[in-house]
């Protein structure tokens, strides 16, 4: 009898650790994000490669498109990587690390980059209309949500009210030292953007 209840107790306490490192993830990568597909035959032999190891080694952990979302500079990305590979679940070498940081900088700076100049392009013409297109096109829904959409771990409703403009343009350009905020490139024209839709989530 006493190790019937015993069974059960355990059984329910592994249940209650797996529901709980699942709910982590979901708050973590969000749990309504679209798949992001990227063809990468028109990449160099060695990238293509890069995006082999980044297909198998990443997937590992978590949704390839949380990754391929989010917009990052090469130090940006290089340090995420490295970052990653720190992990002990990670498996990755020194090699395959180095692969990996060649895509996903090569994917930014050609996929990611037109992807942005065809967001921009079809954009209102408001400040603020332009700076909807760029949130998504530079991936900021896979960290943060607006409304409920995106990752809901730390949503962004209400921003309006607590930043003034200036403050908000040195978090996206030069987030302080320890930040979960990624290091980004954003030209000038888009960080102003960003920050005049920022401004409208009151």
């Amino acid at each position: 009898m006493k190790q019937t209840v015993l069974w059960r107790f355990l059984l329910a306490a592994s249940l209650t650790a797996l529901l709980a490192i699942a709910t982590s993830a979901v708050a973590q990568f969000g749990s309504h994000e679209d798949e992001v597909k990227v063809d990468v035959s028109s990449y160099p032999a060695d990238v293509q490669n890069g995006y082999k190891v980044f297909a198998n080694k990443c997937s590992e952990c978590h949704s390839l498109t949380s990754s391929l979302k989010q917009s990052r500079s090469p130090e940006g990305w290089t340090e995420e990587v490295h970052r990653m590979q720190a992990m002990a679940s990670s498996h990755i070498n020194n090699n395959e690390a180095d692969l990996i940081t060649k895509f996903l900088v090569y994917d930014e700076a050609h996929r990611k980059a037109v992807a942005r100049e065809t967001a921009s392009a079809a954009a209102g013409s408001s400040p603020e209309e332009a700076g909807k297109q760029a949130f998504e096109s530079y991936g900021c829904s896979s960290c943060h949500s607006v409304a409920g959409a995106g990752n809901t771990s730390a949503p962004l409703d209400g921003i309006g009210n607590k930043r003034a403009a200036e403050e908000l343009k040195k978090l996206i350009a030069s987030p302080p030292s320890g930040s979960t905020m990624p290091a980004m490139d954003v030209p000038a024209k888009d960080l102003n953007n960003l920050v005049a839709y920022l401004l409208t989530l009151k």
